[in-house]
């Protein structure tokens, strides 16, 4: 009887799965045109209630590494990923969502780069698709192909950075580099998980490249989305970005940083805020108790370089929200620089802060 000879993985894929029994045929399929054979397929089903885990489990045999998990409890995305951390067995890990899908030969040129700049990090750039429009998305990094801090591209406060970027599927990752600085995924968090773990992965000081590699396809609009629903799972982003400032917080450039964590989590609660009436009556409720409480303690020492360059109706509302700017004149608010040079009042992918599913 002959035996197939399966060789040491060089990237494992981590797949948290719930509910997405009408996409993952995609994603499948795409997986199948993965031209390499040393990669580990990690299916981390959290207790979907369609046919996700029976399609998950016919395709193993198409691969000659894969593995279907359970979790124990339906615990969330950030405990699949979690989950397939652990199991993985590859050097190399990057993380997929069952409901997107990759190019041919993604995986397998991913991974080579990755072997040759000798980074703990590796950036890639992708396609957002909304029905059958699509959008090429690319990191705000100019540096590209070369090892980089990534500490030397966080800022500009007020200008799109790789802070702006978070998902964790958009990049490659040394599986010691996670494991020993313990950059695990907040289980607690529903929503906006990839917010507080990117910010971690910046400050633990790995080395990071940003990559022209575009083979990651992000379908926006998902009905089984947790962006889409209105409950108090939408509000994670409140404990999201509180974890992310604690850390920052605690960091040896927390004076450079906090101005751009500030400003950033000052755009993600307007945003949220003008999209309040898709929330439950009590989830808007807490939604206003919370705001109010994060308005109230933005360090009055950093509400210039924190509104500096925001729009003056942009602060006017964040006032009305609880804001104290005791005097508006002299900080000389609303001097706007052009638009493609401003943060987004929302991340480009995911309107919770993060990867949220």
């Amino acid at each position: 009887m002959l035996h197939r000879v399966i060789p040491a993985p060089r990237l494992s894929v981590v797949i948290p799965l719930r509910d997405v029994a009408p996409y993952l045929p995609t994603l499948i399929a795409t997986l199948r045109r993965t031209e390499g054979r040393a990669v580990e397929l990690l299916f981390v089903d959290d207790h979907s209630r369609d046919a996700t885990p029976e399609i998950a489990a016919a395709a193993l045999d198409s691969f000659p590494n894969a593995r279907l998990l359970h979790l124990d409890a339906t615990t969330g995305l950030s405990a699949g990923r979690n989950r397939g951390l652990d199991e993985a067995t590859a050097p190399v890990v990057t993380f997929l969502d069952g409901d997107d899908w990759i190019a041919p030969g993604y995986l397998d040129e991913a991974v080579d780069l990755f072997e040759r700049r000798n980074v703990d990090v590796m950036r890639v750039d992708h396609t957002r698709v909304t029905g059958t429009r699509r959008q090429v998305v690319r990191n705000p990094v100019g540096v590209r192909g070369a090892p980089v801090d990534p500490r030397d591209h966080v800022l500009p406060v007020h200008r799109a950075s790789v802070v702006e970027f978070p998902t964790a599927w958009g990049g490659f990752y040394r599986r010691g580099f996670l494991l020993d600085r313990r950059l695990r995924f907040a289980e607690e968090l529903l929503t906006a998980e990839d917010r507080d773990w990117w910010w971690r992965v910046l400050l633990a000081d790995g080395r990071m490249s940003f990559e022209d590699l575009n083979g990651y396809r992000y379908r926006r609009g998902v009905a089984t989305s947790l962006t889409q629903i209105g409950d108090a799972r939408q509000l994670h982003y409140f404990d999201s970005l509180e974890r992310s400032l604690a850390a920052v917080s605690a960091d040896r450039d927390a004076d450079r940083f906090l101005p751009k964590l500030w400003r950033g989590y000052l755009a993600i609660i307007l945003s949220q805020h003008r999209r309040g009436a898709r929330l439950t009556p009590a989830a808007r409720q807490e939604q206003r108790r919370r705001t109010a409480s994060v308005l109230a303690r933005v360090p009055s020492h950093l509400l210039h370089r924190t509104l500096i360059q925001m729009a003056g109706s942009d602060v006017e509302e964040l006032r009305s929200l609880g804001l104290v700017v005791p005097n508006p004149e002299t900080l000389q608010l609303g001097k706007r620089r052009a638009l493609a040079d401003v943060v987004p009042d929302v991340d480009p992918d995911a309107a919770a802060g993060g990867a949220a599913r």
